[in-house]
């Protein structure tokens, strides 16, 4: 049933308990689980202005994003290893809730395993808005991982 696991993961603490029931998960089923960073493009610049120091910062952003990205999928790799579950990693580019329902669906994944929040924290809402549009549009089963206490 669970066999292959997407992990969606931002490098934030709810994401890590996340990936930790993830790997628990496939561990107990005997399956895979694939870790998957979605980067984000930085918005334009102010006023659509390019050129020059502009686009410097902006390509320095971009590659600051995709190191986070390799660097939070193998954080993840560790604890798979650890506990002795096979894991691929993934780093893709775009709307991170439209990258994780296009990976799930075309690969395909039996479950996806999130937290609830990510990194903007915003611990005032019951779930975050890429988890809940995951939710709202997924034709795969999900496991949301809530903060704790």
């Amino acid at each position: 049933m669970f066999e292959k696991i997407l992990i969606a993961t931002d490098g934030s603490e709810c994401s890590n308990r996340a990936a930790q029931a993830g790997i628990d998960l496939a561990k107990l089923s005997g399956g895979k689980v694939t870790a998957l960073y979605v980067a984000q493009r930085p918005a334009a610049p102010i006023g659509g202005l390019t050129g020059g120091k502009i686009d410097e910062v902006v390509s320095g952003m971009w590659r600051a994003i995709k190191e986070e990205g390799e660097r939070t999928t193998g954080h993840v790799e560790e604890m798979a290893r650890r506990s002795g579950v096979s894991i691929e990693k993934r780093v893709t580019e775009g709307h991170p809730a439209s990258e994780i329902l296009r990976i799930a669906e075309e690969t395909p994944m039996d479950t996806i395993v999130m937290g609830a929040i990510g990194k903007t924290g915003l611990t005032k809402f019951l779930l975050g808005s890429v988890a809940e549009k995951v939710v709202r549009n997924s034709k795969v089963p999900i496991l949301i991982v809530p903060m704790p206490g």
